[in-house]
């Protein structure tokens, strides 16, 4: 049985979605209560205008119902369409709304009529967005904390790695400080004999040659000392990465010369200069040479081979650290990198050495692989861009049998 018009009318005034009927000629056929308050029109406002125009798009501003116009979705795809529109609402402010047209068939396979069915979600989706903002600003918030602790866990492992150089760069110290005492001592008597010879001026003059080299010893340690225990921001420059690694070997010379460690250095020639934190890739060598010369103390000596070479298809340099110590376990290779794992005994390290390494070698968009043999030593291959590409880095653990 058949409605009678008045209560098709009356169900449709009652439900509180926007309902209207729009013609294959965009024109609006009818509309329920519903829509008419929404949008401030009366009836004879609305009924034979074209939609695009109801709903403010002949100017073609504001909305987006040109861009993505239902009724074309509806006849392309022969089914109804679902789709989200902003559009202009009677006080001209952007309105979003959620919307579905259903179309109505004509027995020879025309459409007679579209109905569309749709709500305004303008306060859902402006929630939606503001909820977005504040989880933006939380984790902008977050990142800068982690940055912050990223910062104090580099300088707490710079300052671990300067206290165990301490010791050795003592001895390194005192030991030309010593030889400089006995030769100003010697200086002073050749000054108070009654008459200086030739002999005893040429004697004199060795004896300032040597306390000038020593002093100059001296002099590089402390300054390279100071340079690593430097708390600094992150600064860009060109940077020799030759230059660099022999800085990292001087201080670490004593360290290598008390565990017989023979340092074997072979580096490549006219190497582009590096742009990077020079200041954060010294920490890295750092951590590597002591790791390295840690390893050789249970072998009572070894070798220690440093290599660099530039990788002109890649643009990239490549710095290789061997070492003739007792190699990784394979059960443990893979967890060097994690922060605070360490196969040191207990007082010996806190297991942030290798995760620091890492994590600087990715800012610099960086490579580092491991390569282990238990019994027969281990490989650390550091690969750096020389133009900087920041976090791009990975991590490999090829094992070779």
């Amino acid at each position: 049985m058949k409605l009678p018009d008045e209560e098709i009318e009356m169900i449709l005034n009652g439900i509180r979605d926007f309902i209207i009927i729009i013609s294959p000629e965009r024109e609006l056929m009818e509309a329920n209560e519903a829509f008419l308050k929404h949008m401030g029109y009366k009836r004879d406002e609305v009924i034979g205008r074209k939609c695009y125009d109801v709903f403010r798009e002949v100017t073609r501003k504001g909305g987006n119902c040109h861009n993505l116009c239902p009724l074309e979705e509806v006849i392309k795809n022969k089914r109804h369409c679902q789709i989200e529109l902003t559009r202009l609402g009677p006080d001209d402010e952007t309105r979003y709304t959620e919307l579905t047209i259903f179309p109505i068939w004509e027995e020879k396979g025309k459409i007679s009529k579209f109905i569309e069915i749709s709500r305004d979600v303008t306060k859902r989706v402006l929630s939606e967005k503001e909820t977005k903002q504040e989880l933006l600003r939380m984790v902008e918030k977050r990142t800068k904390q982690l940055q912050d602790t990223h910062e104090r866990l580099l300088h707490q492992d710079k300052m671990a790695s300067l206290g165990k150089l301490s010791s050795s760069v003592v001895h390194e110290i005192n030991n030309p400080v010593a030889g400089i005492l006995n030769l100003v001592m010697l200086s002073k008597r050749i000054l108070k004999e009654d008459t200086i010879d030739q002999k005893e001026i040429d004697l004199f003059l060795q004896y300032l040659n040597l306390m000038e080299t020593e002093t100059r010893r001296i002099s590089r340690i402390v300054s390279n000392l100071l340079v690593f225990a430097r708390q600094s921001k992150i600064q860009l420059k060109k940077y020799n990465v030759n230059k660099l690694i022999t800085q990292t070997l001087l201080l670490n010379s004593n360290l290598l010369k008390i565990n017989k460690i023979k340092v074997i250095e072979d580096y490549g020639i006219n190497l582009p200069r590096v742009t990077g934190s020079e200041d954060q890739i010294k920490q890295v060598c750092m951590n590597i040479i002591s790791n390295a010369a840690e390893s050789m103390m249970a072998t009572d000596g070894g070798e220690l081979y440093v290599q660099t070479r530039h990788n002109a298809a890649t643009n990239t340099i490549c710095m290789r650290f061997k070492d003739s110590g007792p190699g990784i376990p394979r059960d443990i290779v893979s967890k060097i990198f994690e922060p605070f794992f360490t196969s040191k005994k207990k007082g010996k390290g806190v297991g942030l050495g290798l995760s620091v390494v890492y994590g600087i070698v990715q800012e610099h968009g960086g490579d580092i692989i491991v390569e282990s043999d238990p019994g027969k030593g281990t490989v650390f291959r550091v690969t750096l861009p020389v133009e900087l590409v920041p976090g791009k880095g990975k991590i490999q653990f090829p094992y070779r049998y």
